[in-house]
Protein backbone atom coordinates (compact mmCIF):
# COMPACT_ATOMS: atom_id res chain seq x y z
CA UNK A 1 0.00 0.00 0.00
CA UNK A 2 1.43 3.23 -0.37
CA UNK A 3 3.05 4.65 2.33
CA UNK A 4 4.14 1.25 3.79
CA UNK A 5 7.06 -0.03 4.50
CA UNK A 6 8.16 -3.37 3.47
CA UNK A 7 8.02 -4.81 6.85
CA UNK A 8 4.82 -3.74 7.54
CA UNK A 9 3.46 -4.90 4.18
CA UNK A 10 5.54 -8.06 5.35
CA UNK A 11 3.91 -8.01 8.61
CA UNK A 12 0.44 -7.56 7.30
CA UNK A 13 1.36 -10.67 5.23
CA UNK A 14 2.56 -12.59 7.93
CA UNK A 15 -0.50 -12.41 10.11
CA UNK A 16 -2.83 -12.86 7.54
CA UNK A 17 -0.91 -15.95 6.82
CA UNK A 18 -1.35 -17.26 10.20
CA UNK A 19 -4.83 -16.05 10.47
CA UNK A 20 -5.77 -18.63 7.54
CA UNK A 21 -3.87 -21.47 8.77
CA UNK A 22 -5.38 -21.00 12.34
CA UNK A 23 -9.30 -21.17 10.26
CA UNK A 24 -8.27 -23.96 8.51
CA UNK A 25 -7.09 -26.19 11.24
CA UNK A 26 -9.27 -25.05 13.87
CA UNK A 27 -12.57 -24.63 11.71
CA UNK A 28 -12.55 -20.93 13.07
CA UNK A 29 -13.77 -18.07 10.88
CA UNK A 30 -11.32 -16.03 9.54
CA UNK A 31 -12.29 -13.00 11.73
CA UNK A 32 -11.27 -15.43 14.71
CA UNK A 33 -8.27 -16.22 13.44
CA UNK A 34 -6.94 -12.74 12.49
CA UNK A 35 -7.77 -12.08 16.21
CA UNK A 36 -6.20 -14.72 17.68
CA UNK A 37 -2.92 -14.01 14.91
CA UNK A 38 -2.90 -10.54 15.89
CA UNK A 39 -2.83 -10.93 19.84
CA UNK A 40 0.18 -12.98 19.54
CA UNK A 41 2.33 -11.01 17.07
CA UNK A 42 0.57 -7.30 17.56
CA UNK A 43 1.36 -5.90 14.37
CA UNK A 44 0.97 -2.04 13.22
CA UNK A 45 -2.29 -0.23 13.10
CA UNK A 46 -1.29 -0.05 9.36
CA UNK A 47 0.23 -3.66 8.83
CA UNK A 48 -3.34 -5.08 10.73
CA UNK A 49 -5.27 -2.63 8.31
CA UNK A 50 -3.99 -4.39 5.21
CA UNK A 51 -3.91 -7.93 6.39
CA UNK A 52 -7.66 -7.16 7.22
CA UNK A 53 -7.90 -6.11 3.54
CA UNK A 54 -5.94 -9.37 2.56
CA UNK A 55 -7.98 -11.55 4.03
CA UNK A 56 -11.64 -10.57 2.92
CA UNK A 57 -9.73 -11.05 -0.88
CA UNK A 58 -8.39 -14.10 -0.28
CA UNK A 59 -11.96 -14.75 1.16
CA UNK A 60 -13.62 -13.67 -2.12
CA UNK A 61 -11.09 -14.69 -4.82
CA UNK A 62 -9.74 -18.53 -2.98
CA UNK A 63 -12.19 -20.11 -5.56
CA UNK A 64 -10.35 -18.28 -8.71
CA UNK A 65 -6.95 -18.61 -6.85
CA UNK A 66 -7.26 -22.28 -6.18
CA UNK A 67 -7.70 -23.16 -10.36
CA UNK A 68 -4.89 -21.10 -11.07
CA UNK A 69 -2.32 -23.03 -9.01
CA UNK A 70 -4.26 -26.63 -9.91
CA UNK A 71 -3.32 -25.48 -13.27
CA UNK A 72 0.40 -23.68 -12.54
CA UNK A 73 1.41 -26.97 -9.97
CA UNK A 74 0.61 -29.61 -12.87
CA UNK A 75 -0.62 -32.24 -10.15
CA UNK A 76 3.04 -32.10 -8.04
CA UNK A 77 2.24 -32.30 -4.67
CA UNK A 78 2.73 -29.18 -2.41
CA UNK A 79 2.52 -29.13 1.62
CA UNK A 80 -0.99 -27.45 2.67
CA UNK A 81 0.59 -24.54 4.62
CA UNK A 82 2.97 -23.99 1.25
CA UNK A 83 -0.44 -23.90 -0.38
CA UNK A 84 -2.51 -21.55 1.84
CA UNK A 85 0.60 -19.16 1.32
CA UNK A 86 0.92 -19.61 -2.19
CA UNK A 87 -2.56 -18.73 -2.62
CA UNK A 88 -2.45 -15.97 -0.29
CA UNK A 89 0.77 -14.25 -2.19
CA UNK A 90 -1.57 -14.86 -5.45
CA UNK A 91 -4.46 -13.14 -3.87
CA UNK A 92 -3.07 -10.36 -2.65
CA UNK A 93 -0.47 -9.42 -5.87
CA UNK A 94 -3.19 -10.16 -8.37
CA UNK A 95 -5.75 -7.78 -6.36
CA UNK A 96 -3.96 -4.63 -7.41
CA UNK A 97 -3.36 -3.27 -4.15
CA UNK A 98 -0.11 -1.67 -4.37
CA UNK A 99 1.89 -3.73 -2.00
CA UNK A 100 5.38 -2.93 -3.54
CA UNK A 101 8.49 -5.07 -4.82
CA UNK A 102 7.15 -8.79 -4.62
CA UNK A 103 11.05 -9.96 -3.97
CA UNK A 104 11.65 -7.43 -1.43
CA UNK A 105 8.23 -8.30 0.40
CA UNK A 106 8.76 -12.60 -0.07
CA UNK A 107 12.91 -11.62 1.29
CA UNK A 108 11.30 -9.48 4.27
CA UNK A 109 8.23 -12.43 4.50
CA UNK A 110 11.00 -14.80 5.40
CA UNK A 111 12.73 -12.98 7.77
CA UNK A 112 9.51 -12.33 9.18
CA UNK A 113 8.00 -15.80 9.28
CA UNK A 114 10.75 -17.70 11.01
CA UNK A 115 9.76 -20.91 11.75
CA UNK A 116 6.63 -20.65 10.52
CA UNK A 117 8.34 -20.08 6.65
CA UNK A 118 6.96 -23.07 4.49
CA UNK A 119 10.24 -24.68 2.78
CA UNK A 120 8.42 -26.55 0.55
CA UNK A 121 6.97 -23.32 -0.87
CA UNK A 122 10.27 -22.53 -2.52
CA UNK A 123 10.72 -23.62 -5.93
CA UNK A 124 7.22 -22.23 -6.23
CA UNK A 125 7.60 -19.22 -4.92
CA UNK A 126 7.77 -17.27 -8.51
CA UNK A 127 4.58 -17.54 -9.32
CA UNK A 128 3.49 -15.26 -7.18
CA UNK A 129 6.23 -12.79 -8.94
CA UNK A 130 5.01 -13.52 -12.07
CA UNK A 131 1.25 -12.60 -10.97
CA UNK A 132 2.68 -9.35 -9.48
CA UNK A 133 4.37 -8.39 -12.75
CA UNK A 134 1.50 -9.28 -14.93
CA UNK A 135 3.63 -12.34 -16.82
CA UNK A 136 1.20 -14.81 -15.37
CA UNK A 137 -3.12 -14.44 -15.29
CA UNK A 138 -5.45 -15.37 -12.57
CA UNK A 139 -8.45 -16.35 -14.97
CA UNK A 140 -12.07 -15.46 -13.16
CA UNK A 141 -14.08 -18.05 -11.82
CA UNK A 142 -17.25 -18.52 -10.15
CA UNK A 143 -17.64 -16.56 -7.56
CA UNK A 144 -20.65 -18.17 -5.84
CA UNK A 145 -22.17 -21.15 -5.97
CA UNK A 146 -25.00 -21.83 -8.84
CA UNK A 147 -27.33 -22.91 -6.44
CA UNK A 148 -27.02 -19.36 -4.67
CA UNK A 149 -27.10 -17.65 -7.57
CA UNK A 150 -30.59 -19.55 -8.84
CA UNK A 151 -32.04 -18.75 -5.61
CA UNK A 152 -31.37 -15.02 -5.71
CA UNK A 153 -32.46 -14.99 -9.25
CA UNK A 154 -35.34 -16.43 -7.83
CA UNK A 155 -35.74 -14.22 -4.75
CA UNK A 156 -34.67 -10.42 -6.48
CA UNK A 157 -34.72 -11.20 -10.06
CA UNK A 158 -31.76 -11.42 -12.44
CA UNK A 159 -30.66 -7.51 -12.55
CA UNK A 160 -31.10 -6.90 -8.93
CA UNK A 161 -29.05 -10.39 -8.25
CA UNK A 162 -26.15 -9.81 -9.96
CA UNK A 163 -26.31 -6.09 -8.58
CA UNK A 164 -26.28 -7.77 -5.36
CA UNK A 165 -23.59 -9.94 -5.67
CA UNK A 166 -20.92 -7.53 -7.30
CA UNK A 167 -21.62 -5.26 -4.78
CA UNK A 168 -20.17 -8.03 -2.03
CA UNK A 169 -17.65 -8.57 -4.13
CA UNK A 170 -16.77 -4.92 -4.69
CA UNK A 171 -17.55 -2.95 -1.38
CA UNK A 172 -16.33 -3.88 2.51
CA UNK A 173 -19.29 -4.26 4.70
CA UNK A 174 -19.77 -1.65 7.30
CA UNK A 175 -19.29 -1.82 11.17
CA UNK A 176 -21.83 -1.07 13.60
CA UNK A 177 -21.71 0.09 17.08
CA UNK A 178 -23.94 0.47 19.70
CA UNK A 179 -22.90 2.34 23.34
CA UNK A 180 -23.93 0.62 26.69
CA UNK A 181 -25.67 2.98 28.28
CA UNK A 182 -25.83 0.67 31.68
CA UNK A 183 -22.34 1.76 32.34
CA UNK A 184 -22.04 5.44 31.79
CA UNK A 185 -23.96 8.14 29.68
CA UNK A 186 -23.87 8.25 25.86
CA UNK A 187 -22.11 11.19 26.34
CA UNK A 188 -19.35 9.86 28.10
CA UNK A 189 -18.83 7.22 26.02
CA UNK A 190 -18.34 9.26 23.19
CA UNK A 191 -16.14 11.67 24.08
CA UNK A 192 -14.15 8.29 25.65
CA UNK A 193 -14.45 7.05 22.19
CA UNK A 194 -13.14 10.39 20.65
CA UNK A 195 -10.25 10.40 23.02
CA UNK A 196 -9.22 7.02 21.75
CA UNK A 197 -9.46 8.07 18.05
CA UNK A 198 -12.58 6.33 17.15
CA UNK A 199 -15.02 8.46 14.90
CA UNK A 200 -18.67 7.24 15.41
CA UNK A 201 -21.25 8.29 13.26
CA UNK A 202 -24.98 8.39 13.98
CA UNK A 203 -27.08 6.23 11.59
CA UNK A 204 -30.19 8.13 10.42
CA UNK A 205 -32.13 5.19 10.06
CA UNK A 206 -32.31 4.14 13.57
CA UNK A 207 -31.90 5.75 17.65
CA UNK A 208 -28.56 4.37 19.40
CA UNK A 209 -26.64 2.84 16.67
CA UNK A 210 -23.56 4.32 14.98
CA UNK A 211 -20.98 3.30 12.23
CA UNK A 212 -17.74 3.06 12.96
CA UNK A 213 -15.86 5.06 10.12
CA UNK A 214 -12.59 4.78 11.71
CA UNK A 215 -10.57 3.64 14.58
CA UNK A 216 -6.98 5.36 14.27
CA UNK A 217 -5.52 2.50 16.85
CA UNK A 218 -7.66 -0.63 16.35
CA UNK A 219 -6.17 -1.76 20.05
CA UNK A 220 -8.44 1.10 21.81
CA UNK A 221 -11.60 0.32 19.91
CA UNK A 222 -10.96 -3.59 21.56
CA UNK A 223 -10.19 -2.30 25.02
CA UNK A 224 -13.65 -0.34 25.12
CA UNK A 225 -15.21 -3.22 23.67
CA UNK A 226 -13.71 -5.52 26.42
CA UNK A 227 -15.08 -2.85 28.85
CA UNK A 228 -18.30 -3.61 27.62
CA UNK A 229 -18.78 0.60 26.89
CA UNK A 230 -19.18 -0.41 22.89
CA UNK A 231 -21.35 -3.32 21.57
CA UNK A 232 -20.25 -4.15 18.21
CA UNK A 233 -23.31 -5.07 16.30
CA UNK A 234 -24.34 -5.69 12.61
CA UNK A 235 -27.78 -3.05 11.53
CA UNK A 236 -29.62 -5.71 10.89
CA UNK A 237 -29.67 -7.90 14.68
CA UNK A 238 -29.95 -4.41 16.05
CA UNK A 239 -33.39 -3.77 13.94
CA UNK A 240 -34.50 -7.33 15.29
CA UNK A 241 -34.44 -5.86 18.82
CA UNK A 242 -35.93 -2.64 17.80
CA UNK A 243 -38.97 -4.78 16.30
CA UNK A 244 -39.17 -6.34 19.70
CA UNK A 245 -39.42 -3.44 21.47
CA UNK A 246 -38.98 -4.43 24.78
CA UNK A 247 -39.84 -1.96 27.56
CA UNK A 248 -38.74 -2.01 31.15
CA UNK A 249 -40.76 -4.23 33.64
CA UNK A 250 -41.43 -6.64 30.75
CA UNK A 251 -40.56 -10.54 31.01
CA UNK A 252 -38.62 -11.69 27.72
CA UNK A 253 -37.34 -14.91 26.98
CA UNK A 254 -34.38 -15.16 24.64
CA UNK A 255 -33.95 -18.23 22.90
CA UNK A 256 -30.36 -19.80 21.26
CA UNK A 257 -29.32 -16.55 22.90
CA UNK A 258 -25.83 -16.73 22.72
CA UNK A 259 -23.18 -14.86 22.70
CA UNK A 260 -25.29 -12.21 24.07
CA UNK A 261 -25.13 -8.96 22.56
CA UNK A 262 -28.88 -9.31 21.75
CA UNK A 263 -29.58 -10.03 25.43
CA UNK A 264 -27.34 -6.81 26.16
CA UNK A 265 -29.47 -4.56 23.29
CA UNK A 266 -33.38 -6.09 24.88
CA UNK A 267 -31.47 -4.81 28.32
CA UNK A 268 -30.62 -1.96 27.69
CA UNK A 269 -33.53 -0.96 26.00
CA UNK A 270 -35.68 -2.19 29.70
CA UNK A 271 -33.34 -0.06 31.35
CA UNK A 272 -31.93 -3.05 33.75
CA UNK A 273 -35.49 -3.49 34.61
CA UNK A 274 -37.62 -6.90 34.38
CA UNK A 275 -36.83 -10.31 33.55
CA UNK A 276 -34.67 -11.78 30.34
CA UNK A 277 -34.59 -16.06 30.49
CA UNK A 278 -31.66 -16.53 28.16
CA UNK A 279 -31.48 -20.10 26.35
CA UNK A 280 -29.05 -22.33 24.92
CA UNK A 281 -28.01 -25.65 24.12
CA UNK A 282 -24.71 -25.46 25.07
CA UNK A 283 -23.20 -25.10 28.64
CA UNK A 284 -20.09 -23.85 27.51
CA UNK A 285 -21.86 -20.95 25.49
CA UNK A 286 -24.21 -20.17 28.39
CA UNK A 287 -20.98 -19.34 30.24
CA UNK A 288 -19.41 -17.01 27.69
CA UNK A 289 -22.66 -15.29 27.94
CA UNK A 290 -23.14 -15.32 30.87
CA UNK A 291 -19.78 -13.39 31.67
CA UNK A 292 -20.47 -11.17 28.53
CA UNK A 293 -24.07 -9.51 30.09
CA UNK A 294 -22.42 -9.33 33.76
CA UNK A 295 -19.53 -7.51 32.23
CA UNK A 296 -22.27 -5.25 30.12
CA UNK A 297 -23.43 -4.61 33.77
CA UNK A 298 -27.11 -6.66 33.34
CA UNK A 299 -28.71 -7.45 36.87
CA UNK A 300 -31.86 -8.94 35.18
CA UNK A 301 -30.73 -11.79 33.28
CA UNK A 302 -31.09 -15.52 34.11
CA UNK A 303 -29.58 -18.21 32.24
CA UNK A 304 -30.70 -21.86 31.77
CA UNK A 305 -28.85 -24.75 29.16
CA UNK A 306 -31.80 -26.12 27.34
CA UNK A 307 -32.46 -27.54 23.74
CA UNK A 308 -35.01 -25.22 21.70
CA UNK A 309 -36.17 -27.77 19.52
CA UNK A 310 -38.14 -29.51 22.49
CA UNK A 311 -40.41 -29.01 25.04
CA UNK A 312 -38.82 -26.01 27.04
CA UNK A 313 -38.02 -27.27 30.90
CA UNK A 314 -40.19 -23.59 32.25
CA UNK A 315 -43.68 -22.77 32.36
CA UNK A 316 -43.28 -19.02 31.85
CA UNK A 317 -45.69 -16.92 29.78
CA UNK A 318 -43.66 -13.77 28.18
CA UNK A 319 -44.43 -10.21 26.60
CA UNK A 320 -41.45 -10.77 24.40
CA UNK A 321 -39.96 -14.27 23.22
CA UNK A 322 -36.66 -13.82 20.90
CA UNK A 323 -36.22 -16.75 18.62
CA UNK A 324 -32.53 -15.88 16.47
CA UNK A 325 -32.13 -19.46 15.73
CA UNK A 326 -29.12 -21.10 13.93
CA UNK A 327 -29.34 -20.97 10.17
CA UNK A 328 -27.81 -21.25 6.76
CA UNK A 329 -26.04 -17.99 7.05
CA UNK A 330 -26.49 -16.93 3.44
CA UNK A 331 -27.37 -13.54 4.17
CA UNK A 332 -23.66 -13.95 5.44
CA UNK A 333 -21.76 -14.32 2.44
CA UNK A 334 -20.53 -10.36 2.07
CA UNK A 335 -19.41 -10.66 5.61
CA UNK A 336 -17.66 -13.99 5.66
CA UNK A 337 -16.79 -15.10 2.07
CA UNK A 338 -15.78 -18.26 3.49
CA UNK A 339 -19.42 -19.45 3.84
CA UNK A 340 -19.94 -19.23 0.16
CA UNK A 341 -18.12 -22.33 -0.25
CA UNK A 342 -19.17 -24.85 2.89
CA UNK A 343 -22.81 -23.72 2.53
CA UNK A 344 -24.58 -26.38 0.66
CA UNK A 345 -28.98 -26.38 -0.18
CA UNK A 346 -28.81 -29.54 2.15
CA UNK A 347 -27.74 -26.58 5.07
CA UNK A 348 -31.08 -24.62 4.17
CA UNK A 349 -32.79 -27.68 4.14
CA UNK A 350 -31.50 -28.71 7.69
CA UNK A 351 -31.83 -25.50 9.44
CA UNK A 352 -35.43 -24.43 8.03
CA UNK A 353 -37.08 -28.33 10.14
CA UNK A 354 -34.55 -27.16 13.26
CA UNK A 355 -36.34 -23.41 12.64
CA UNK A 356 -39.80 -25.18 12.88
CA UNK A 357 -39.61 -27.04 15.70
CA UNK A 358 -38.09 -24.07 17.93
CA UNK A 359 -40.43 -21.75 16.77
CA UNK A 360 -43.56 -24.17 18.28
CA UNK A 361 -41.70 -24.44 21.07
CA UNK A 362 -41.43 -20.77 21.42
CA UNK A 363 -44.75 -19.95 20.55
CA UNK A 364 -45.90 -21.71 24.00
CA UNK A 365 -44.29 -19.77 25.77
CA UNK A 366 -46.32 -16.23 24.38
CA UNK A 367 -48.75 -14.82 26.80
CA UNK A 368 -51.70 -13.41 25.48
CA UNK A 369 -50.97 -10.19 23.60
CA UNK A 370 -47.60 -10.68 23.73
CA UNK A 371 -45.59 -11.02 20.63
CA UNK A 372 -42.92 -13.14 19.30
CA UNK A 373 -40.26 -12.30 16.92
CA UNK A 374 -38.90 -14.66 14.88
CA UNK A 375 -35.47 -13.41 12.64
CA UNK A 376 -32.39 -15.47 10.59
CA UNK A 377 -29.95 -13.92 8.87
CA UNK A 378 -30.53 -16.34 5.75
CA UNK A 379 -32.46 -14.84 2.48
CA UNK A 380 -33.59 -18.00 1.75
CA UNK A 381 -37.40 -18.68 1.59
CA UNK A 382 -37.42 -22.01 3.15
CA UNK A 383 -36.35 -20.40 6.51
CA UNK A 384 -38.41 -17.35 6.52
CA UNK A 385 -41.32 -16.77 4.27
CA UNK A 386 -42.50 -20.76 3.85
CA UNK A 387 -41.95 -21.66 7.47
CA UNK A 388 -43.75 -18.56 8.62
CA UNK A 389 -46.45 -19.01 6.33
CA UNK A 390 -46.81 -23.04 7.75
CA UNK A 391 -46.35 -21.57 11.63
CA UNK A 392 -49.21 -19.49 11.14
CA UNK A 393 -51.59 -22.04 9.68
CA UNK A 394 -50.94 -24.11 12.50
CA UNK A 395 -51.41 -21.28 14.88
CA UNK A 396 -54.00 -18.93 14.10
CA UNK A 397 -54.05 -17.29 17.69
CA UNK A 398 -50.65 -15.85 15.96
CA UNK A 399 -50.83 -12.55 13.56
CA UNK A 400 -48.08 -11.16 11.36
CA UNK A 401 -48.38 -7.90 12.68
CA UNK A 402 -46.53 -4.50 11.26
CA UNK A 403 -42.51 -3.40 12.65
CA UNK A 404 -42.10 0.38 13.30
CA UNK A 405 -40.34 1.79 10.82
CA UNK A 406 -40.46 -0.62 8.16
CA UNK A 407 -37.14 -0.51 6.58
CA UNK A 408 -35.46 -2.60 4.12
CA UNK A 409 -38.16 -4.48 1.74
CA UNK A 410 -41.53 -6.13 2.39
CA UNK A 411 -41.57 -9.61 3.18
CA UNK A 412 -42.04 -12.59 -0.13
CA UNK A 413 -45.57 -14.07 -0.81
CA UNK A 414 -47.61 -11.59 0.46
CA UNK A 415 -46.00 -11.46 3.89
CA UNK A 416 -45.56 -7.39 3.03
CA UNK A 417 -45.91 -6.93 7.19
CA UNK A 418 -41.94 -9.25 7.51
CA UNK A 419 -38.91 -7.21 6.43
CA UNK A 420 -36.06 -8.25 4.44
CA UNK A 421 -32.59 -6.63 4.86
CA UNK A 422 -30.10 -6.48 1.73
CA UNK A 423 -26.82 -5.40 1.54
CA UNK A 424 -26.61 -4.01 -1.50
CA UNK A 425 -29.57 -2.04 -0.37
CA UNK A 426 -28.99 -1.96 3.46
CA UNK A 427 -25.72 -2.04 3.78
CA UNK A 428 -25.93 -4.74 6.41
CA UNK A 429 -26.08 -8.43 6.55
CA UNK A 430 -28.58 -9.87 4.00
CA UNK A 431 -31.70 -10.36 6.96
CA UNK A 432 -35.59 -11.34 7.68
CA UNK A 433 -37.37 -10.40 10.27
CA UNK A 434 -41.01 -11.20 11.28
CA UNK A 435 -43.61 -9.84 14.32
CA UNK A 436 -45.61 -12.74 15.38
CA UNK A 437 -48.82 -11.22 18.00
CA UNK A 438 -50.48 -13.80 20.15
CA UNK A 439 -54.64 -12.60 20.05
CA UNK A 440 -55.88 -15.37 22.44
Amino acid sequence: MPGMRVEETAEALATAFLAVKRHLEREESLKAGLYEASRTRKPSVNALRLARKILHIYAVEEPRISKFLENALRGEEVEWDAEVLLKLLAAAFSSGLELGEPEKIVMELRRNLKKFWPESVEPWIGLTRSIAYGVAEVSEAERYPRWFVKMLRVILGRGEAERLMRFQDENKPRTYVVLNKLLKPAEKILEEAEKAGIELNPDRRLPGIYVLEKAADTRALTRLVRKGLLLIQDFSSYYAVFAADPKPGETVLDLCAAPGTKTILMGISMLNNGLIISMDSSIQRIRTHLKRVRRAGLKIVEEIAADATADLPLRIQADLVLLDPPCSSTGLFWREPTYRRSIKPRHVRMFARLQAKMIESAAGHVKKGGRLIYSTCSVSLEENELLIEDFLKRHPEFELSRIEPELGSDGLRGLRKARRLYPHRDLCNGFFVAKLTKKW
